[in-house]
């Protein structure tokens, strides 16, 4: 039987974890070790993980934010030599019984994996998806394939892709442990929360490793249900500070200086985006994003050097999977 460790990262979801912790313990054939981080809830959150004692939790009093928070969740998992693979789980997603079991048996005898991840559908729609895969785009911006598409069952099979969304997918051992810099573990914690999931599929594909979506493993996600707790414009704003950091990193300089002009009208239309959902205030914030973002540009300097230095991925060949959806072939 195989081990899997899942990784859920818990802020203020005593509404919602059950369902969580529900769908992983029902997961077929397999043997589910469950970790599960409490970033400070002020509700009953550690209550009700405290209903699971096979659950390992780990209370936080301050909140850790997402990156630092699965982090800590990885560690502890992979103290145990039998796991090969770690899900990460948000608290506001489920998966279907055999989202697991259809994901090891199509890494089964394959190499060089990062990760896999399912067709990930509408939490409350069932027939609109919620994400195939994640890649960056030719503007250099994180693009959540499929997102709001009515779903087609017949256009999907097994292919490789750009990378994965974190939300509920399945990330290898093997990739874990390579990573370059021992600065960011595996999220970047600098990150915090928003954009850490595309700086690490980045991160696989210019290191060689291979990712996949398999539209056979079903999860269903309500969507950026901690987030909305917060300002209106906090997702706008981190996304802006954090998009500049993952370009940073992990572009090449000719793929960098090419996709300059596409990178410049990205941001204009996210600029006036955020205007239209925020207002001026709020625009006034996304803004503020992108200036910090770039102000804090040189603290990573080191961990481009040195996922530079582990590059294996020819840049024409990069830019060709950045303008067709990041898709990759089978």
């Amino acid at each position: 039987m195989e081990k899997v460790a899942f990784a859920v990262v818990t802020w203020n979801n005593c509404d919602i974890i059950r369902g969580c912790l529900d769908s992983i313990l029902q997961q077929r054939d397999i043997e589910p070790a469950i970790y599960v981080l409490d970033n400070g809830s002020a509700d009953e959150t550690v209550a009700v993980v405290k209903e699971y004692p096979m659950v390992h939790l780990t209370e936080s009093e301050a909140n850790l934010g997402y990156a630092k928070g699965n982090n800590v969740l990885i560690r502890q998992a992979l103290e145990d030599p039998d796991i090969q693979w770690v899900a990460l789980i948000n608290s506001d997603a489920t998966l279907a019984e055999d989202w697991t079991a259809q994901l090891l048996a199509f890494v089964n005898g394959r190499d060089n994996v990062a990760a896999v991840q399912g067709l990930t559908l509408d939490y409350y729609n069932h027939e609109v998806v919620d994400s195939q895969h994640i890649f960056v785009s030719g503007n250099l911006q994180g693009i959540q394939y499929g997102y709001g598409k009515t779903i087609d069952a017949e256009a999907y099979y097994p292919r490789r892709v750009f990378g994965v969304n974190a939300a509920a997918a399945m990330f290898s051992r093997t990739f874990i442990e390579h990573q370059p810099d021992p600065q960011s573990y595996f999220f970047d914690e600098r990150f915090y929360m928003y954009y850490e999931d595309v700086d690490v599929a980045y991160r696989a594909l210019v290191a060689g490793f291979d990712s996949y979506f398999i539209p056979t493993a079903i999860a269903y996600h309500m969507g950026s249900v901690s987030s909305k707790k917060l300002r209106k414009s906090y997702s706008a704003t981190m996304v802006a500070r954090n998009q500049l950091a993952m370009v940073y990193k992990n572009t090449p300089w000719p793929v960098l200086i090419a996709s300059l002009p596409s990178l410049m009208n990205g941001i204009n239309s996210f600029l006036r985006q955020a205007k239209v959902d925020f207002g001026n205030e709020g625009l006034r914030k996304v803004m503020g994003g992108y200036a910090i973002g770039l102000l804090r540009l040189p603290q990573y300097a080191r961990s481009r050097h040195l996922i530079r230095k582990r590059s294996r991925l020819d840049p024409k060949y990069l830019m060709a999977i950045m303008h067709h959806d990041g898709i990759r072939g089978e």
